[in-house]
């Protein structure tokens, strides 16, 4: 027997594996019509780069893998850049399952002759004079790529060969502007369509009645992670993650994106001693020990992953009933990815559950969301915009883009103020749980003058928002302030507007 090292043994095996039926991959519509919007492109005269934009969830892989095969048909040489090794050994399978034989060039791995490459950029930086011209370069996660970067110096290197770019989020924290590498951007559908052709299933958005309101100082562009982890930590918030995990998502797969590995690893303790199956995941364990933890959440094996980083951009989870968010970001990009990686439909699946503790959602807005994508810069801090509109049902809490008539987790009617007196007491249940003092006639009227407010102008609501404060407070009782707290979270408001706004009562009535 042949006394092979690991490499050659993986050669031996892939080869064996290319002598096998390969899969026939369909194209799915919109990525047919991307595809041909990209070849139209490039028959422009002197065309050189462009960016593709499809959400989290739509097959970018795919769609690239076929180019790559199709330009390795004509004899062209083809060089895909990825940053991670779990998304260099995604492409090979996509690749391979297309029927394309390919090299790697990444560290620990011997470099062959093949026409396609998928390379580590930080590889290919130290072994770019010894890697042959291609006739196409491709970038995953594009967003990454500028000029004085590595990225950006490998494209300067082959500054005269075509690139196509592809990511879900085109926009990086930094402001800077992808038109410094790429000169045209094809943005495919929107998370709204794929949801509405069954391509992604529907995200249902949960904010719990307390969600986590802290002031966070801000370093290297987005919030402290250390002050995060502290606060994060506390026993309070760990309980209510478990809890909201029980009423939404109760032993199905999720995975529960943290601040830290060390949060990570304490998520993972507390899910264990609450009874769930649960492990880790981030950048240093064990490549064995993180597919174990991925294939668990699909046979069964595990019900919560708590990822750190890992998860939340380009590596795929094939079975995911929902997702927590747990790390609060200025990031839009990075809230869309762990939002969007519940999205995949699986069988009986028609929801995705995504259940926001930290309030990424009003600084970024829902994930259905429609989003304009420039290649110019576009510095932004979410904090001083006035985020996308969106509406907080008072009975299940759920938060939907715009303001509906209808909520479309528990049916409450938001435009209907005439609601029958049984339904409304179910509103006061809820209400009643989340502070405790709230009278259930309160209540019911809080819950007819939010459907109230559906009708009126931005103008209009305001004015009666104000006016509303005031009527719940004008008598001085105890519990005013309470009950002011409770109009607050029904609007899903940020907890200092309670502050903000009792304030301006006690001015008033000194």
């Amino acid at each position: 027997m042949l006394n092979l090292r690991p490499y050659q043994e993986e050669a031996v095996n892939n080869f064996r594996d290319s002598m096998r039926e390969h899969k026939v991959i369909e194209e799915r519509p919109y990525q047919t019509s991307i595809l041909d919007r990209v070849r139209a492109f490039f028959r422009k005269l002197g065309s050189k780069s462009v960016v593709v934009v499809s959400p989290t969830g739509s097959g970018k892989t795919v769609m690239f893998a076929k180019i790559a095969k199709g330009a390795a048909s004509r004899n062209s040489r083809v060089l895909i850049l990825v940053h991670r090794r779990e998304i260099l050994e995604q492409i090979l399978k996509s690749l391979h399952e297309l029927g394309v034989v390919s090299g790697q060039i990444a560290s620990g791995r011997p470099q062959t002759i093949d026409s396609v490459q998928v390379a580590m950029v930080m590889s290919l930086t130290r072994r770019i004079n010894y890697v042959k011209r291609p006739d196409l370069i491709i970038v995953d996660e594009c967003h990454h790529a500028l000029q004085d970067n590595s990225w950006g110096r490998i494209l300067k290197y082959w500054r005269d060969v075509p690139r196509i770019g592809f990511t879900a989020t085109p926009e990086r924290l930094d402001g800077r502007g992808l038109g410094e590498t790429f000169e045209e951007m094809i943005v495919g559908p929107s998370v709204a369509e794929l949801v509405r052709d069954g391509w992604l299933s529907c995200p249902v958005v949960y904010r719990p009645p307390e969600e986590v309101a802290q002031n966070y100082h801000v370093k290297r562009g987005d919030f402290d992670i250390k002050e995060q982890a502290e606060t994060m930590g506390r026993r309070k918030i760990i309980g209510d993650v478990i809890e909201h995990y029980k009423k939404h998502l109760e032993g199905l797969p999720v995975v529960c994106f943290c601040v830290s590995v060390e949060h990570s690893h304490l998520m993972a303790e507390e899910f264990r001693t609450a009874g769930y199956r649960t492990m880790p995941v981030y950048g240093d364990m064990p490549k064995t020990e993180r597919e174990r933890a991925i294939r668990g959440l699909a046979d069964g094996s595990v019900q919560v992953v708590t990822s750190c980083d890992l998860i939340s951009e380009g590596v795929d989870i094939p079975v995911m009933a929902g997702s927590i968010l747990l790390r609060r970001t200025m990031s839009l990009a990075l809230y869309l990815q762990q939002a969007g990686r519940s999205l995949r439909p699986s069988p009986g699946k028609n929801r995705a559950m995504i259940l926001d503790h930290v309030g990424n959602y009003y600084l970024h807005g829902h994930i259905l969301e429609k989003r304009q994508w420039s290649l110019n810069s576009q510095a932004r801090d979410p904090r001083k915009e006035k985020p996308p509109a969106t509406t907080t049902c008072p009975i299940c809490y759920g938060v939907w883009p715009g303001t509906p008539r209808i909520c479309p987790a528990c049916g409450f009617k938001f435009s209907d103020i005439q609601r029958e007196i049984k339904p409304l007491q179910m509103v006061a249940g809820e209400l009643i749980e989340a502070v405790p003092s709230l009278a259930p006639h309160d209540a019911q009227g809080m819950a007819a003058f939010l459907s109230g407010t559906q009708k009126m102008t931005p103008d209009q609501r305001q004015k009666a928002m104000w006016g509303k404060a005031f009527e719940m407070a004008q008598d001085g009782a105890p519990d005013a302030r309470r009950r002011l707290d409770a109009l607050r979270q029904a609007l899903g408001y940020r907890p200092n507007w309670t502050d903000f706004v009792w304030k301006e009562i006690l001015k008033r009535r000194a």
